[in-house]
């Protein structure tokens, strides 16, 4: 590779990154101008990423495969692409990207490069023109909306909060479900439970307790039990089943049995037991024997105090760990004043935040906060002097969207050199980076270390834990989902930053106005951050589940 195309690969990355000045622009111009090569690689590279992005865009993102460079450690590894090695893309995608770039190449190195690029001029498609893409889909007949303790059965894939369920088994050894319906209906199971969800106004019960609260809305919800069928009329009832048969007890309302073409009403106060033999006899009402939503509730809310001084007890322990740089537990009491304090030991007030805009909000439970970052300006400015190696970010993180295409966690300033940028792409991925070498010189580009694609819509509005570790001795940098290893990949000799350093930066955003009139990238989180740590150290798997398992709401 000759030293133009080396530098205007070094100025392209500038570029990319939103940190390039105009004399750097300008320099490309240059370049681009003199040297026919250089031309190629510029084109090359443009279309390698507007085939990733249309590739992206179509859903057509190939699943991980196993990372082997570690004999030892089975890693997940998404299929990565550069220009020294080839890939394959379907035609079509190729085919678009070419067209595209072949249309617009001129047009973006005039008005990028071009002295008078500050003052661009918005073009608006014809909305006849624009492609066609199909609208966004899930798949589900209800929703998981509570978990407590939890025991799944074996075969049953674990579920989450907020997943939506699509017909097919639902099976727990032990513990409490709440599960609510599309039509309205709400079912409260305890385990053991076996039962088949059928549609979003029926399920098959195999055996388990559960209560149903069914609204006027949610009339006509109905439950089976072999050949016998209980359809709700608008009521609140019980339903047990076993090997010494069915118990059905009404607490409200009405319901309707059904079985082999005989009807048969029960209203509120009524229970039925049938024995394995088919036959109805009268029973005793037993109410307490079926928790409700809010019995539930009552106990959830016990359970979350419980979950928040565990995590206090841990916390406190963990400000005194010496490898911690940093840390911000967002546990502080009364007004901030706009101040994010630090709680590492011992105190060291000049480690404290400035918050900018984003505002105090409830977190992770309703007694601590969190940091709300909404609008473009909203951040919270650190310095943090010295020189370290190895580093850990580690942070709790609410997502409402991911509406920029860099949206920002952890941003030093001027991203030079031995400076972390940690942030997630619009694609869903973790994105680490350190920076190799010094802005202006010629030397190696960075190793943007991208997990592969952990967000879908359910996820919005949940907590989730996110880690990056940067290990200078191992070689590698790995991202880790809620306790446990999402992606990890080694850095060459030439990548491998061995002295780090942070100096000023943003947590939630990115601080630098690079554009004339104070213009600034959108980088900014749509989201919360609650608790964010940052070690001069590689953390272990292990210390990384750690810190899951005790933070976890």
């Amino acid at each position: 590779m000759s030293s133009q195309i080396e530098e205007l690969e070094s100025l392209l990355f500038d570029w990319e990154a939103g940190t390039l000045n105009n004399e750097g622009m300008a320099r490309i111009q240059e370049i681009l101008s003199q040297d026919e090569s250089a031309r190629k690689f510029f084109l090359q590279q443009q279309i390698m990423s507007a085939a990733l992005k249309l590739e992206g865009d179509a859903g057509l993102i190939r699943p991980a495969v196993e990372d082997s460079t570690n004999d030892n450690v089975q890693r997940v590894k998404p299929v990565r692409h550069s220009a020294a090695r080839p890939f394959r893309f379907n035609y079509w995608i190729v085919a678009t990207a070419m067209l595209l770039i072949c249309a617009l190449i001129g047009r973006i190195v005039y008005l990028e490069f071009s002295p008078d690029s500050n003052q661009r001029v918005s073009v608006t498609a014809d909305s006849n023109s624009q492609p066609q893409r199909e609208e966004a889909t899930s798949r589900g007949v209800a929703i998981i909306t509570r978990l407590m303790d939890v025991t799944w059965d074996d075969g049953q894939a674990a579920i989450e909060v907020g997943d939506a369920l699509p017909p097919g088994r639902l099976a727990i050894q032990s513990g409490f479900a709440q599960v609510e319906f599309f039509c309205g209906a709400t079912l409260i199971i305890e385990g053991p439970a076996d039962l088949e969800i059928e549609s979003e106004t029926l399920a098959r019960v195999h055996n388990g307790r559960l209560r149903a609260q069914v609204p006027p809305a949610a009339r006509g919800f109905s439950l089976e039990v072999d050949d016998m069928k209980v359809v709700d009329l608008g009521t609140e009832f019980g339903l047990s089943v076993s090997e010494e048969g069915a118990d059905v007890q009404v607490f409200d309302g009405e319901v309707e049995l059904q079985e082999n073409n005989q009807k048969q009403l029960l209203t509120a106060g009524q229970a039925l037991v049938r024995n394995p033999t088919g036959i109805f006899e009268r029973s005793e009402m037993t109410p307490e024997r079926y928790l409700d939503i809010a019995a539930l509730e009552s106990r959830a809310q016990g359970r979350r105090t419980a979950r928040y001084e565990q995590w206090k007890a841990w916390s406190e322990k963990l400000r005194n760990d010496p490898r911690l740089i940093t840390y911000f537990a967002f546990d502080q009491n009364g007004g901030w004043e706009r101040r994010l304090k630090c709680d590492v030991l011992p105190k060291n007030s000049e480690l404290d935040g400035a918050i900018v805009g984003a505002r105090s909000v409830p977190g992770r439970w309703k007694m601590k906060r969190a940091l709300e970052f909404k609008q473009p300006g909203d951040r919270v400015r650190v310095q943090i002097p010295g020189e370290f190696s190895s580093l850990t970010f580690a942070c709790w993180v609410r997502i409402d969207s991911l509406d920029r295409w860099y949206n920002s966690l952890f941003l030093t300033d001027n991203y030079n050199q031995g400076e972390p940028h940690w942030q997630i792409l619009d694609t869903g991925q973790i994105y680490f980076s350190v920076r190799p070498s010094k802005r202006g010189t010629q030397g190696a580009p960075d190793r943007k270390v991208l997990s592969p694609p952990f967000w879908k819509p359910s996820l919005s509005g949940k907590w989730l834990h996110l880690a990056t570790t940067y290990d200078v001795d191992a070689q590698r940098t790995t991202h880790y989902l809620n306790g446990k290893v999402l992606y990890s990949e080694s850095i060459p000799d030439s990548q491998l930053v061995k002295t780090t350093r942070i100096g000023a930066a943003t947590i939630g955003n990115w601080s630098m106005s690079t554009k004339p009139d104070a213009r600034f990238a959108i980088r900014n989180l749509n989201g919360r951050i609650d608790e964010l740590a940052i070690f001069a150290a590689a953390l272990t798997a292990e210390e990384i589940k750690e810190m899951y398992d005790n933070g976890k709401p």
